[in-house]
């Protein structure tokens, strides 16, 4: 006779399996900084994820990564102070050189990471057949660029042929000067361009938390109008400020729904093949996370 316990297993297996082949052949992109790579467990719990959905589920999975405190650290130690705007770091020539650098190195391992789980991967910068072209955004903010226009096409040659592009966001203007993109906008949109099912931004918190210091303040689910409304609340930090506006931005623009979610165990598999969730989901519809759209 099963057990209650078994029943709940059984069912929660079903409906797993039931949006794992809802969202195949879907794109979500995955985007993730250097905390990440902090933690040796938490990245490969990460890995795990990539790989279920890409080669279980069917889903066409693209990640874009930052460097984010590893930058910081390098920086310091090169007397170099970090400053930011509205969350995005100013970039004189000798930043720049950090960012390349540990961005590139970032790329590496998780491709090796991807490709040693037995998942196939190709580490790409955003120059890399013209994917992002850019314009400096302000003189204050130096060698930082907006994107101006997306080439997708090497990026859906690699997903078609079972590749999980990694990419990081170092792209170029038109005279071929480089530029530090943000991560969380370049991740966003990319999505947008590839006409993706989802935005999924992992950070070191929970999701969009009401209070920092209280994981348990974690707002589950934003529509457009309230992710808007709160993008100025107290509570929004500077580094939070830009995930939301992505996923605004993401959401605007034809995705059908944006994630924040922390780093804990499988986040990203609880967050889209199941009920109630990981973080926090920014959708265009004033509907609670619950069965009928948690994942929709």
């Amino acid at each position: 006779m099963r057990t209650e316990e078994n029943e709940k297993v059984r069912d929660d297996l079903e409906k797993a399996l039931y949006y794992a082949t809802k969202f195949a052949n879907k794109v979500f992109v995955v985007k993730f900084s250097g905390e990440v790579l902090a933690d040796e467990g938490i990245m490969d719990l990460v890995i795990s994820d990539l790989i279920t959905l890409k080669y279980e589920a069917g889903i066409n999975v693209v990640v874009v990564h930052g460097g984010g405190k590893r930058i910081t650290s390098i920086m310091d130690k090169f007397g170099l102070k970090a400053r930011f705007i509205d969350g995005l770091r100013v970039t004189d020539e000798d930043t720049l050189e950090v960012v390349q650098a540990v961005l590139s190195d970032f790329n590496q391992k998780i491709v090796w990471s991807i490709n040693q789980k037995g998942g196939k991967a190709v580490g790409i910068s955003a120059v890399s057949g013209n994917l992002f072209t850019a314009r400096k955004i302000h003189p204050d903010l130096g060698f930082v660029g907006s994107i101006e226009k997306i080439d997708s096409e090497l990026v859906a040659l690699l997903t078609r042929n079972e590749y999980i592009p990694v990419i990081y966001p170092i792209g170029a203007d038109e005279e071929g000067i480089l530029l530090n993109i943000n991560a969380d906008h370049g991740a966003s949109e990319l999505a947008c361009c590839l006409h993706a099912e989802k935005l999924i931004i992992l950070t070191p918190v929970r999701g969009v938390l009401r209070d920092i210091n209280d994981e348990n303040s974690l707002i589950p689910t934003l529509t457009l109008s309230e992710a808007k409304s709160i993008l100025e609340a107290s509570f929004i930090t500077e580094g939070m400020k830009p995930k939301i506006e992505s996923c605004i931005a993401a959401v605007e623009n034809g995705v059908k729904s944006a994630h924040i979610i922390g780093l804990k165990t499988h986040a990203i598999l609880q967050e889209v093949l199941t009920e109630t969730g990981s973080g926090t989901m920014i959708t265009n519809l004033s509907l609670e996370k619950n069965a009928s759209i948690a994942n929709s």
